[in-house]
């Protein structure tokens, strides 16, 4: 029989406490996983970490969560040397963070571009770097990044969050080849038009999200859902001899709008 299990697992989302991060969260740990997960010390952060921590509770797993900008390599390294002396190793990791804000090419200056750089590709080196240790020491792990199907088209608001995006497949391409043989898996998921507070914040009229729903093949936007399930999927066992993999969650929008 099949079984979708993150029993014994040891599970943490970069970017965890609100939208696709909080679903992905939430979905491992009703998988069975012990759960950790950062998240920006902003207002809107602090409500979903409680939120996550109040629905957590009554699943009985192991929550660790902490305020860490994921570019910032002090506070991930005190995070991940916190972790480990908390739970004793890791056995996933999910990058899931990620920030973009439409902007012309032109008006994009230097200053912008490293920040959407360091945030959705620095940022995840910075975190596969951190995990990738504790995972070898096992000889397994499971990496799952959270990219965009932007970086075909080009879209997703600027050229900056494209280009990071884009990075990630090479990243991903490269962790495998040097890590697989240590028993780590890494894999890319490329969400598109998701209905998180992010898309909600671009486009705040509801008639204009549902024409874009119905511009999809599958005549709908995405949910948080959709994107976690693959995740957890991924991480799960299920995937075991699924590796460097790209897969577009994207109700076929990519390639055949």
């Amino acid at each position: 029989m099949l079984n979708l299990s993150l029993e014994k697992r040891r599970t943490l989302v970069i970017g965890g406490a609100r939208g696709i991060g909080a679903k992905i969260v939430h979905m491992a740990a009703e998988c069975g996983s012990d759960v950790a997960w950062t998240s920006l010390d902003t207002e809107a952060d602090r409500n979903g970490n409680a939120l996550l921590q109040t629905e957590l509770a009554e699943l009985g797993v192991r929550t660790f969560c902490s305020p860490v900008d994921c570019t910032d390599e002090a506070g991930s390294q005190k995070f991940f040397a916190e972790l480990e002396k908390e739970w004793g190793g890791l056995d996933c990791l999910v990058y899931c963070a990620g920030f973009t804000s439409p902007m012309p090419f032109e008006s994009i200056d230097l200053t912008s571009w490293r920040r959407v750089v360091d945030i959705n590709l620095n940022g995840a080196f910075l975190a596969t770097r951190l995990a990738i240790p504790l995972m070898k020491k096992q000889n397994s792990g499971s990496i799952v990044l959270i990219g965009s199907a932007a970086i075909v088209a080009g879209g997703g608001g600027r050229a900056d969050y494209a280009s990071a995006k884009a990075g990630l497949e090479g990243l991903n391409r490269a962790i495998t080849k040097e890590f697989a043989p240590s028993g780590i898996r890494c894999n890319l998921v490329h969400p598109s038009l998701i209905e998180t507070d992010l898309l909600k914040q671009r486009h705040p009229d509801a008639e204009k999200r549902r024409t874009l729903g119905n511009e999809v093949p599958l005549r709908r936007l995405g949910q948080p859902e959709d994107i976690a399930a693959t995740t957890i999927f991924l991480l799960s066992d299920l995937a075991s001899y699924i590796t460097a993999q790209s897969l577009y969650v994207d109700g076929g929008r990519t390639f055949c709008k």
